[in-house]
């Protein structure tokens, strides 16, 4: 084998799920490894849920994540090679290798229902329809699926992880369809032909399509198709069992909104039906469905789990680190190293360091990963990362800053986990507070002698005289301050922040209010002094 060709081949019909982004990677990481390429392919055959923008969105995702493709010029969309599968599919039937098959949906599940009550599997085989039927079946308008005819044989196959001799058995093998009712292919008809046309060499892909692979082996060798090499990949689950959905986000949502009826009354959202999806817990909603619902519950996207890759980003992770974290997921360097760039995990990347067991996503050490990374990254990376995480958060308040504004805040908000957090940290340069904490307020304004009260009016008076308006002008006077009353710096610090931030907790307090600027920062003063006043 000269070189080795891997593929990522994802559905368009929603937004990119993270463990679609591990098989991805996996596949990107083995063709950079051994010199060979890495294609990305449009399964778009699902036309009644394949779109243009999950398209778009999908292309959108993997360069931000950092996957190029070796076919950029010549993306392939399964929805274009109709008349092709439609050849082939018409060779097999003349071989007698296929069939049409007309049995509706409510037929299949009466066969299957059949066959629990006879405790036997329910394994479909061509159907002896007279010519009776097929008349009728045509009177009434039905649309004949096409299936096609296992070999009742064994179909085993060597996995590059699972070991060998995975498949199944002669008596399980059972005729599957390769072209529906609308005339378009199947998943597994038209991956095993683009696959083959591609020239792919090696397949790696999620564990729950171990048993389709047999599928795939018996059209290979019915179409004289070489067989790839399988690589089925352990399972992706949350750390309390389960995989990994977008049903969490929903159940967030859904538990939210109930609470939110409970106590205000009927949520009425144009085109959801929000009564079906808080009565039905199977039920979910699309991304736009969820945000229309979240915006009259007073709920955030921020606050649900990432699920997407998108929303890895919207949160404000640097791409390299969700794929040091991704990589980790079902592979290892066989020792103890568990930071490394993308150069690294390309030049270590292996098959054999793939294990069998599920991969469980550490959210706590994403977290720390994360903290980590940003920690250790150079200013200029940071500063191009929260530029990109503006270009996707376009109502964040921090769009009114400028260049250097935006270095000032990443500079003072050290030590957070996303990117997301310096937003939070700094929405009180953005908005001025309109309630205090009690506690902070009881502790520090209320109580010593003089109060903290009394220093926030001697700090008004001190920073009003401050003529440049900068953090080491303002320190000097403020400790020049606390030189005169004899008071600690957190006596006269604490007042300030809970003047301008409305609590006990802000950036660096000088560098706070040098960002704040004079005028902002001494009517802010004012409005507490006037709302906190002893004598009020």
């Amino acid at each position: 084998m000269s070189q080795i060709v891997t593929r990522y081949a994802p559905s368009p019909t929603g937004e990119q799920h993270v463990g679609g982004a591990r098989t991805a990677l996996f596949n990107w990481l083995l063709a950079r490894n051994t010199g060979g390429k890495f294609y990305l392919r449009i399964e778009d055959t699902d036309q009644a849920r394949s779109t243009q923008s999950s398209v778009e969105s999908l292309l959108r995702d993997l360069k931000w994540i950092g996957y190029d493709w070796d076919n950029a010029d010549d993306l392939m969309y399964q929805s274009k090679r109709v008349p092709i599968y439609d050849k082939l599919i018409s060779e097999l039937m003349e071989r007698g290798l296929a069939y049409e098959a007309w049995e509706t949906k409510a037929e299949l599940d009466n066969m299957r229902g059949q066959a629990a009550i006879a405790k036997r599997p329910f394994l479909y085989k061509r159907q002896n329809y007279t010519h009776e039927q097929l008349a009728k079946f045509k009177d009434e308008g039905r649309k004949p699926v096409v299936r096609f005819a296992m070999a009742e044989k064994p179909y085993y196959f060597d996995d590059e992880v699972l070991g060998p001799k995975c498949g199944v058995d002669a008596d399980q093998a059972q005729d599957f369809v390769i072209r529906k009712t609308d005339g378009m292919p199947t998943y597994h008809f038209a991956v095993v032909i683009d696959d083959a046309e591609m020239g792919i060499t090696h397949i790696l892909r999620g564990a729950e399509h171990l048993l389709n692979t047999c599928q795939h082996i018996a059209l290979q060798e019915a179409l004289g198709y070489d067989r790839p090499k399988y690589a089925h990949l352990p399972v992706i689950e949350k750390m309390g069992g389960g995989k990994m959905s977008k049903r969490d986000q929903d159940k967030l949502i859904r538990e939210r909104a109930r609470e939110w009826r409970d106590a205000h009354g009927e949520i009425v959202v144009d085109g959801v039906d929000v009564e079906k999806f808080l009565s039905d817990k199977k039920s979910q909603l699309e991304t736009a469905e969820q945000d229309k619902v979240m915006a009259v519950i007073g709920m955030e996207r921020r606050e649900l789990p990432e699920i997407n890759i998108a929303d890895f980003r919207a949160a404000g992770y640097l791409p390299e680190t969700l794929n040091n974290f991704l990589a980790l997921l079902g592979w290892s360097t066989g020792d103890d190293t568990e930071r490394m760039s993308m150069d690294e995990l390309v030049s270590r990347f292996s098959l054999d360091r793939i294990g069998k067991s599920s991969a469980k996503f550490d959210r706590a050490k994403l977290t720390k990963f994360s903290t980590e990374a940003f920690e250790h990254a150079e200013p200029q990376r940071v500063f191009g990362a929260m530029t990109d995480w503006l270009s996707v958060n376009p109502d964040s308040p921090l769009h009114r800053c400028d260049d250097d504004q935006l270095r000032t805040l990443l500079a003072m908000n050290t030590g957070f986990h996303v990117l997301a957090e310096v937003e939070q940290k700094s929405t009180l340069f953005f908005e001025a507070p309109t309630e205090y904490d009690e506690k902070a307020v009881a502790k520090f304004i209320r109580k010593g002698e003089p109060s903290g009260l009394e220093h926030l009016r001697t700090s008004r008076e001190v920073l009003a005289a401050v003529e440049t308006w900068d953090t080491a002008t303002i320190e000097a006077a403020i400790r020049k301050q606390c030189e005169g009353s004899g008071a600690g710096l957190g006596k006269v610090a604490q007042p300030l922040r809970i003047a301008v931030a409305g609590g006990p907790v802000s950036p660096p307090i000088f560098d706070t209010l040098a960002f704040l600027g004079k005028d902002k920062t001494l009517t802010r003063i004012d409005a507490t002094l006037a709302a906190l006043s002893e004598t009020a």
